[in-house]
């Protein structure tokens, strides 16, 4: 149901987000679309943003950009969550921001997208509205140029990430991915903390480089996976094409690893390369799958933090031994623990956020 009228704010919480993206979308029905209707007449300010909105998109999709994934709900709740805060005259132009697509383990299978321009297009509503909505409220900051843009994925959450060279990322849960605003002009470098699968646009003269784990790691052009995980080291698994992997800032020695092949670098220990090892359990994170071989409880525990948000304890360190063989799709946190507790043959306990096993 939309909300009724309020004083404070023009786009005040709760409401339907799905009903006015798919409004502003033009695919409401009739129905939908007289109530949303209604209730952008009831404020003035309403109507304003997102006629403002729907006119910036519709002026630079005339331009003839590409199709793209942007979030509809996504950009209208940025739009949103910007309304209190002190307005940033900042609109990146197209060669420095990514284009990015987010999407959670329980989003729909079908969602609804703008074109290429929508990302801008949002960002120049959102400076123009709040202006003109807020002047008299808050007082006006202007930013300077944003040297990193930064994408991070929350407890469960991936996210997909495409660069301005068409080179793309795919960011695991509870992970975060830096680019430099200067990516392309001359290097391609991106850092990252947490997990990410890389499909790279091979261009000899700019190499790609990712930093990641106190490691560099340069595309030869491929596709890969990186893992940087405190408690297990890092790891690079290619899928395709090859890559060279080396300790440090420089990339003029390590692995060279070819399709198939992995390598794990865990702080001072000397790195260690499997060749043909490389299978769907690498990406499954791309299919929203959590897959555990063989995984002790400590790797088991921090799995669960990144997916789950929740924090395991274990009882003993005889149980603190066992280890774990299991494969989640979607399961609820509940759906999990008994999975979890059925596998090792214990007693799970849960309380709020934290599970003790027994």
């Amino acid at each position: 149901m939309l909300p009724p009228d309020f004083d404070s704010d023009p786009m005040a919480d709760p409401y339907d987000w799905d009903a006015l993206a798919r409004y502003v979308a033009g695919e409401s029905t009739a129905a939908e679309r007289r109530e949303v209707e209604a209730w952008l007449a009831a404020r003035p300010e309403r109507e304003q943003l997102v006629n403002a909105l729907r006119e910036s998109i519709d002026s630079l999709a005339d331009g003839g950009a590409d199709d793209t994934g942007v979030d509809v709900e996504a950009a209208l709740r940025r739009v949103h969550d910007r309304m209190n805060e002190p307005v940033v005259v900042v609109v990146p132009t197209p060669t420095q921001r990514p284009k990015i697509d987010r999407f959670a383990r329980s989003a729909p299978a079908t969602s609804r997208r703008w074109r290429a321009t929508a990302a801008l297009a949002a960002a120049a509503a959102v400076v123009a509205v709040t202006i003109g909505v807020r002047n008299s409220r808050r007082p006006t900051t202007v930013a300077p140029p944003a040297t990193v843009m930064t994408y991070s994925t929350a407890v469960g959450e991936r996210d997909s990430v495409r660069l301005a060279d068409g080179s793309s990322v795919i960011l695991g849960p509870s992970s975060r991915l830096d680019v430099a605003a200067s990516y392309g002009a001359p290097t391609r470098e991106v850092e990252l903390q947490g997990e990410g699968y890389f499909s790279v646009v091979h261009d000899a003269a700019h190499p790609f480089t990712v930093r990641a784990g106190g490691a560099t790691i340069v595309d030869v052009g491929t596709t890969f996976t990186v893992r940087d995980d405190a408690a297990r080291g890092l790891r690079v698994a290619v899928t395709s094409g090859s890559v060279r992997v080396s300790r440090g800032s420089t990339a003029d020695s390590g692995v060279v690893l070819a399709a198939g092949d992995a390598v794990t670098l865990d702080r001072d220990m000397p790195a260690s390369v499997s060749r043909g090892v490389v299978s769907g359990d690498d990406t499954a994170f791309t299919r929203g799958a959590l897959v555990l071989r063989d995984a002790p409880l400590s790797q088991v525990a921090a799995e669960l933090r990144r997916w789950y948000g929740i924090e395991l304890r274990v009882s003993d360190s005889a149980m603190a031994r066992r280890r774990l063989t299991a494969t989640f799709a979607g399961e609820s946190p509940e759906q999990a623990m008994a999975i979890i507790g059925a596998a090792l043959g214990a007693r799970v306990e849960r309380r709020g956020d934290t599970v003790i096993v027994r």
